[in-house]
């Protein structure tokens, strides 16, 4: 199935979309009736494992939005599921170097930049629907393009290595997480502190220099249309669960 998200980034649109936390088939197919480019389903502060995300990816599907997914762990497990379950790239949390790095390279990517293990699944129809009737050679070519990788950076020490991060075959792009990152450096929630600007600007950075899409969280509307400014090319924006609590304590104050 062809990924739309890497569609309207490769033809330089700016994406928007949000955290799945309510962790349900409805809510998310909910989401992506709203309009919104991907819905980020989570396996790393969420319940949800494998099979409650592949429900959650094909409410994606039935609405034509893109399924990203935050994988739990560092692992081929944790990685393989997702991605052959149908999701349309993977976020990888905690990340630290750029050996870690390599690793997801290779649990997320088919040869020859990886060495992802091959089986026909639901991304592809077990086989009988496109592309998995081409070569599998052509299918690995196929996934390797629409299937995005897309670390954290969120910790020092990937802080520190991100310009070699950000240099490796088959790293499609870097997510910013504020708060951990804000945090692993000190300066919780210091948004306006110089140092954390200054660690925003050198990610961006890093990503743009390496021809990779930027890509940051953000848990308010206020600042998404100076990120787009700033080059980021994927925003993130809070989740769904503090967004319906939003959205009704409003309602509340309107009507009392």
């Amino acid at each position: 199935m062809e990924n739309l998200l890497r569609k309207k980034l490769d033809a330089g649109e700016h994406v928007f979309g949000t955290f799945a936390e309510l962790g349900g088939a409805n809510s998310v197919e909910a989401l992506g009736a709203s309009g919104i480019d991907f819905v980020l389903i989570d396996n790393e502060h969420n319940p949800a494992e494998a099979e409650s995300a592949a429900e959650m990816i094909r409410a994606c599907e039935k609405t034509g939005v893109t399924a990203l997914c935050r994988v739990r762990e560092i692992s081929r497990p944790a990685v393989l599921k997702l991605l052959d379950a149908g999701a349309g790239g993977v976020i990888v949390p905690c990340v630290e170097n750029a050996d870690q790095v390599r690793e997801l390279v290779d649990y997320a990517k088919y040869a020859p930049v990886g060495k992802r293990g091959f089986c026909p699944s639901r991304k592809d129809g077990w086989g009988f629907t496109y592309p998995g009737t081409l070569s599998v050679a052509d299918q690995m070519k196929y996934w390797n393009h629409e299937t995005l990788l897309i670390p954290q950076c969120e910790t020092v020490g990937c802080l520190e290595h991100i310009e070699e991060i950000t240099a490796i075959e088959g790293v499609d792009g870097i997510m910013i997480g504020p708060f951990d990152l804000s945090i692993a450096m000190g300066i919780p929630g210091q948004w306006e502190n110089p140092d954390f600007k200054a660690a925003i600007a050198r990610i961006l950075k890093a990503c743009k220099d390496a021809g990779k899409y930027a890509m940051v969280f953000t848990p308010t509307t206020d600042n998404v249309k100076d990120y787009y400014a700033q080059g980021f090319d994927i925003v993130c924006y809070s989740l769904d669960a503090a967004v319906l609590i939003a959205a009704y304590r409003r309602i509340l104050e309107e009507i009392k």
